[in-house]
């Protein structure tokens, strides 16, 4: 693990957004994405605040050839905030060869190491890259569910309710 210097810019999140241990690779990849998509770091922070409850956290991953190719880890505050970034370590993860094996070892991952994980959104690559351009996230999000390259896995009841 890597400790990253003020790189909450580089997703496009607030300078005060803590920034915990990052892997290099995984952070890369992620700012790769955000930086392909319009306003996705607002849109980062908007959906901490619509859907991570308080005091716990979520996990965005893309899974790629099998592995976790990128991963965000974002905390909630007390106040619901989005207080801190982070990736998941893919040393603590056991292989595995699809995107269901991928997403339940990240999601385990969390909840060791940051507490609650109340949500898991876990994308293959190439649906990650059309939900981040979706205008319609919540249609990105069912378009991806339907093509096989999502897992949703813990899912909050309020994002229950909006892609409902």
């Amino acid at each position: 693990m890597v400790e990253a210097d003020n790189s909450a810019k580089s997703l496009g999140l607030p300078a005060e957004v803590g920034v915990g241990e990052v892997d290099a690779g995984q952070w890369a990849h992620a700012a790769q994405l955000l930086r392909a998509a319009p306003g996705s770091g607002s849109d980062l922070v908007r959906g901490v605040d619509a859907f991570v409850p308080r005091n716990s956290s979520a996990v965005v991953g893309v899974v790629h050839d099998g592995a976790l190719w990128a991963s965000l880890v974002v905390t909630a505050d007390d106040s619901g905030a989005l207080a801190a970034v982070s990736t998941v370590d893919p040393d603590g993860l056991h292989p595995s060869a699809d995107l269901a094996g991928v997403s339940s070892e990240a999601v385990s991952w969390v909840q060791a190491h940051r507490g609650p994980c109340s949500v898991g959104l876990f994308f293959d690559r190439h649906q990650a890259a059309a939900f981040l351009n979706a205008a319609d996230k919540a249609a990105a999000i069912r378009a991806a569910s339907t093509a096989g390259g999502l897992i949703l896995s813990p899912v909050p009841p309020a994002l229950a309710l909006a892609l409902a």
